[in-house]
């Protein structure tokens, strides 16, 4: 426990709170790009379902195989979003209000 402390001293005098900031904004601006985009995707995959069912039966998929892939894709975009961008934003965010 008393390194992880010593850590982030040492992380708070290595790092200016105007770099912090930065991270911070920098990783904020891209979750919510990432959420419009997602959300832009989702659209186009609902709005468009009937011709990817049509133009993949062709390649001999199936919409029970479309499906799953469709989920398995969202589910990872769940996943960037959450766990790469949003948490250290977080993270960040904190470090700037505990210094401030």
């Amino acid at each position: 426990m008393a390194i992880i402390v010593l850590l982030q001293t040492n992380l708070f005098q290595i790092m200016e709170t105007n770099k912090i900031i930065f991270f911070r904004n920098f990783l904020f601006r891209t979750f919510l790009i990432s959420v419009l985009f997602a959300i832009f995707l989702a659209v186009v995959t609902f709005a468009f379902w009937d011709s990817w069912v049509a133009l993949l039966a062709n390649l001999k998929i199936e919409e029970k195989e479309l499906t799953e892939l469709t989920l398995t894709f969202f589910l990872h975009v769940r996943i960037l979003l959450v766990f790469i961008l949003l948490a250290p934003t977080l993270s960040l965010h904190w470090m700037v209000r505990s210094q401030k």
